[in-house]
């Protein structure tokens, strides 16, 4: 993006947010407490209108007899408060809400709905309750319902960071991104380095489509948590909608990267503020399947310390759990502890054989390393294991192309693009098989190829200018329109390679001097052990002749 529209985004959003901050100083009173009254709410108990709960049949269900006792011990507190007939409305009200929160955290939603409304009837000056039957209503797939309960929340409780997402969240459901984004300024205001509103802010922004504030608000949540796939794919959306092809695939590339990394573990669709509340409510339950969520949502928002502490809880009861070992692995990674990420990867492996994704973790850490013939058999079982797991066989193939079996990785090569067609570096890397066997004219029409179906992608024309530019065949190389292609990208891609491919471009077409310069400086610009060896296609240059090395020994992408 040029730096006037950067400039442009930056004063709107940052006016949106002044906006925001001068609504709040009319407000700045501290927020009630919980079970305290607010001027906005002021509704008496109604004990008329408080409905039966029954205990849902718990033998036909999920839940483990753990489980099962604890909600049989908690409907008896309720049974005996509501046989009391000196319990006060606001005790009556706390046991059906704390039976409620039970329900909700074991899915029993409708049970927990009458308990909240119970609750609620009780208790109306008790923000939990209209809190928690939001959470009912989302669950239950009616965000007008939830809106409503979340709105009655936010009436007695106005700057409840959760409790503002979650409406502008469901007011984004109901069609209604205009009122999500005045609930989400006001909520940045209060929290400025929120992902989770930054990125609501975006997909406001995208559903009016002012793509412009959508990019400014997304790359702030990127830039605080660069491992959330969601927002790498809305900002590619956003840049897309722009023109900004190059920094849309930019995005894609790192959305790719972050489903990519060591644990591969999938990202959550709704990026999620802390949740007090609610993580009490999950809380509640101590079984492997709960640790496991909130450990699942502390990694979505980056907190990878409460991440592995939730997986370790979890499999202190579920030991054998591959799901949960591999996502403690995966916490682990991501917080730079490599060797105690290998020991979690390599004992899913050893009490579940079969677990693919631990195979490929493992995988990945061993070819960081360098060791690439383990990583090769890591690979190799993961396919094995699960023979739709594109990564693993693209990871496979690169493997097997470096160590000289062309036609095997060819082979994976042509299976991931069967198991997904939007993986575009399997058609890239069956042109560089093709370029290490020497093919030009067919890794020419591969790479013309995945031009023409992958527009965004820059490493199509990076290495079919260098074809052209400087391959061996004289048949495949046309100086004039390698330089085309160069001159038809950002300047941002042409710096991908450091203007070595440039260069040879210019060599090709006779435009010696030009291609000497180019070359130094890239020399200029590369690491200091790659240096010496650009030197020599300087010589040519120097001397009048042009490079017929499009790549390296060890340099084909």
């Amino acid at each position: 993006m040029k730096k006037r529209t950067q400039a442009f985004v930056f004063v709107v959003f940052a006016a949106a947010v002044l906006a925001a901050s001068a609504c709040i100083s009319t407000s700045s009173e501290p927020a009630p407490a919980v079970g305290d009254a607010a001027p906005a709410v002021a509704a008496a108990a109604d004990p008329t209108a408080v409905q039966p709960v029954a205990l849902p049949n718990l033998d036909g269900g999920g839940a483990s007899e753990p489980v099962r006792e604890q909600l049989r011990q908690q409907y008896a507190a309720l049974t005996t408060a509501i046989a009391d007939p000196q319990a006060e409305p606001s005790a009556l009200g706390r046991a059906y809400g704390e039976m409620g929160r039970l329900f909700l955290a074991t899915d029993y939603v409708n049970e927990a709905e009458t308990c909240f409304r119970n609750a609620q009837a009780l208790a109306p000056r008790d923000r939990r309750w209209p809190y928690y039957l939001g959470h009912v209503y989302r669950i239950m797939g009616d965000p007008r319902l939830a809106a409503e309960q979340f709105e009655q929340a936010r009436a007695l409780r106005p700057n409840d960071l959760p409790t503002l997402v979650w409406l502008a969240e469901m007011h984004l459901e109901t069609g209604e991104p205009g009122e999500a984004r005045t609930l989400l300024e006001y909520a940045l205001a209060l929290e400025p380095t929120s992902v989770a509103v930054l990125f609501g802010l975006g997909r406001s922004a995208m559903a009016r489509e002012d793509y412009f504030l959508a990019v400014q608000a997304l790359e702030e949540a990127r830039t605080l948590n660069p491992n959330a796939s969601s927002v790498h794919a809305m900002l590619a959306a956003a840049y897309r909608s722009l023109g900004e092809m190059e920094l849309a695939e930019a995005n894609l590339q790192r959305q790719r990267l972050a489903d990519r990394s060591v644990g591969n573990v999938e990202g959550a669709v709704i990026i999620r503020p802390n949740d007090p509340l609610m993580e009490e409510v999950e809380s509640l339950v101590r079984s492997a399947a709960s640790y496991e969520l909130r450990g699942s949502r502390a990694l979505a928002r980056g907190d990878y310390a409460a991440a592995t502490s939730r997986f370790r809880e979890g499999l202190e009861l579920q030991p054998d759990n591959p799901s949960l070992r591999h996502k403690l692995g995966t916490a682990l990674a991501l917080r730079g502890d490599r060797r105690a990420s290998r020991e979690q990867f390599e004992e899913t492996v050893q009490r579940t054989p079969t677990y693919a994704r631990a195979h490929y973790s493992l995988g990945v850490l061993l070819e960081e390393e360098g060791d690439l013939l383990q990583a090769l058999a890591r690979y190799t079982s993961a396919v094995r294991h699960d023979a739709n797991y594109a990564e693993a066989r693209l990871r496979l193939a690169g493997i097997l192309r470096l160590s000289g079996r062309p036609d095997d990785a060819m082979a994976q090569y042509e299976r991931v693009a069967q198991i997904d067609p939007a993986i575009f570096e399997a058609p890239f890397g069956k042109a560089m098989v093709l370029v290490s066997q020497d093919r030009w004219p067919e890794a020419r029409e591969e790479l013309e190829d995945g031009m023409a179906q992958y527009p965004s992608a820059p490493a199509f024309p990076l290495a079919l200018a260098r074809l052209l530019a400087a391959a061996p065949d004289g048949g495949v190389r046309d100086g004039r329109r390698a330089v085309a292609v160069m001159e038809r990208l950002s300047e941002e891609q042409q710096r991908m390679d450091l203007g070595e491919t440039m260069a040879m471009a210019l060599a090709e077409a006779g435009r010696y001097d030009e291609a000497a310069a180019l070359q130094r400086e890239a020399i200029a610009a590369a690491p200091a052990e790659l240096a010496p060896r650009m030197e020599a296609n300087l010589a040519l240059y120097e001397s009048g002749r042009p490079s017929r090395t499009p790549w390296r020994d060890g340099e084909i992408p």
